[in-house]
């Protein structure tokens, strides 16, 4: 396992900075620095070099402003945990999904590490739910069940509530979905020993109250929260150093056939890799040709690809898979990348769709996720841009479409990481990242986050997948 995990970071970092078309240095190593000089290093390095500084109104002067003292302050008391956490919200306050930092567990573990023993959804309507409740913990004892409506928290509104949390300790949120729906997973978070007083009105109508006390769960409620309730998630896992209770799938690309003569096709990342520790990377393009060519040979109808999850990888791949679904050369993207010789983005290559038969030609629809980034992103682009084809899902994609490969090593054995290049469509406007909280591709076909439907997700059904095939069946 070792083995093929270097293996496939090596090949995940190869092809994201063959995207990139970067020259002189790529990674700094500003380790053995203090940690006010190598956050310094650090900021200096972003403001010049982070794509969407522009796009994105991000304003560096302010972040050094509030993040330099803090580190500063770190520093001379020695607080290493003050240090990491200042880091942290340093790289969340950048709307990026490319843009990330490291985790610590051990001091993670130590803010989120306690549950309360139920997950909170964020509905359409604007409320929120206990979607799940352990029968075993004290707020089943106290009456909380699935389903009930959360009315207030610790004596606020829990709408209220949920917008204050700022969940640093997951991953960052390009669009204002994905961080609402980061904060309603972590709202259930706290140290363990923390108090919850917790409102809530059952099914009946009837409003109770629960005093409730954080404790150990082994991240449970995360757990039963969209999208991990329904969908595995271990090459990502993988890649990020962290444990994962989902085998790895054989192939980067997977075929199967359903109900209705309809093909199915989930697809990992735009990348190679050795996920069996042969010895020998495996052509996921090929991989992805070989799934259309047996839709095309069973006469499937209609063909589902399910970009859920999916990790991104070598944006030339994405658009070569796209070939088998477009009947006609169309427009991909130019790259718009740093250069360090000049300091200023240029345009170093562009990328078209070309067909390559057999070209699928009945309906075509793409499950999407806010899990779906980068590389993703764009296979869910030319699927929705084609006549035969819809997005659908509960929400969008990650709207992190950049191109990265640059990294710091921070002090600690943090590492952080952010995009410094564009994609550009056909008219030389930035497409799909995020802007103003708005970004990614939208599904054309939204499955509603309904009370009903968000139980069924904690309940582990695959509800955006029973929706594409009921609407292909119909």
């Amino acid at each position: 396992m070792i083995r093929m995990k270097r293996a496939f970071a090596v090949v995940l970092a190869a092809c994201l900075l063959l995207g990139l078309g970067m020259a002189e240095e790529v990674v700094s190593d500003f380790s053995a620095l203090s940690w006010s000089d190598a956050f310094s290093q650090l900021h200096g390095r972003l403001a010049r070099e982070y794509a969407f500084t522009d796009w994105k109104g991000v304003d560096w002067a302010a972040l050094g402003d509030e993040f330099g003292p803090r580190i500063r302050d770190a520093e001379a008391a020695s607080d290493f945990e003050a240090y990491y956490l200042a880091l942290r919200e340093y790289v969340h306050a950048i709307p990026d999904g490319h843009v990330r930092a490291g985790n610590l567990p051990e001091i993670d573990d130590k803010h989120i590490g306690g549950g309360f023993g139920f997950c909170v959804a964020a509905l359409d309507d604007e409320s929120a739910i206990a979607a799940w409740v352990d029968e075993g913990s004290p707020a089943f004892a106290a009456g909380l069940r699935a389903g009930d409506e959360l009315l207030t928290w610790n004596g606020e509104p829990v709408g209220s509530a949920l917008s204050a949390v700022s969940p640093i300790f997951d991953g960052n949120a390009a669009t204002a979905e994905n961080l609402r729906q980061k904060q309603a997973a972590y709202l259930a978070r706290a140290p363990v020993g923390e108090e919850l007083l917790l409102t809530f009105r059952s099914e009946s109508g009837e409003t109770n109250s629960a005093a409730l006390t954080a404790y150990a769960d082994g991240g449970l409620s995360l757990k039963k929260a969209y999208p991990d309730a329904v969908l595995a998630d271990p090459i990502r896992a993988l890649i990020l150093g962290v444990e994962s209770p989902d085998p790895l799938p054989e192939k980067m690309v997977e075929w199967k056939l359903l109900d209705g003569n309809v093909g199915y096709i989930r697809v990992w990342g735009e990348v190679d890799a050795d996920l069996q520790d042969t010895g020998a990377l495996v052509s996921t393009l090929q991989l992805f040709r070989d799934a259309v060519r047996s839709a095309v040979d069973h006469g499937c109808g209609a063909l589902i690809v399910d970009l859920r999850n999916n990790i991104g990888g070598e944006d030339a791949m994405a658009a070569a898979m796209l070939g088998c679904l477009c009947p006609e050369k169309t427009f991909y993207e130019y790259q718009n990348a740093y250069d360090p010789a000049t300091g200023a983005l240029g345009i170093q290559g562009e990328l078209w769709i070309e067909p390559f038969e057999p070209v699928f030609p009945g309906k075509i629809v793409a499950l999407v996720n806010q899990k779906c980034v980068s590389s993703g992103e764009g296979v869910a682009m030319g699927i929705r841009n084609l006549l035969n084809g819809e997005t659908l899902g509960f929400f969008g994609t990650n709207g992190s479409f950049g191109l990265c490969g640059p990294e710091a090593q921070m002090p600690g054995g943090v590492s952080v990481h952010w995009p410094s290049g564009q994609s550009l469509d056909e008219n030389k406007q930035i497409q799909l990242d995020s802007r103003d909280g708005v970004g990614g591709v939208e599904p054309t076909v939204r499955v509603p986050m309904t009370r009903e439907n968000a139980l069924r997700v904690a309940a582990g059904e695959d509800v955006e997948l029973s929706e594409a095939l009921r609407m292909l069946n119909s």
